[in-house]
């Protein structure tokens, strides 16, 4: 579940930065706004998603 969140956090923000572009709205400032929010989804991925992704098991007996 949380990879799905995860990847919803990704989606949102690629049309945020997709909508911004083609609005004509994207500058230097907004630029770093959305670094910043994606320099905190990759950590968020490292902190909540990796270590569920690595501790799954799937064994089929």
């Amino acid at each position: 579940m949380l990879t799905k969140l995860y990847l919803l956090v990704w989606v949102i923000g690629v049309v945020a930065v997709a909508a911004t572009y083609l609005t004509g709205n994207m500058t230097p400032e907004a630029a770093v706004f959305f670094g910043f929010l994606s320099f905190g989804a990759v950590f968020m991925g490292m902190i909540g998603v990796l270590p569920s992704m690595v501790t799954q098991t799937n064994h089929k007996h």
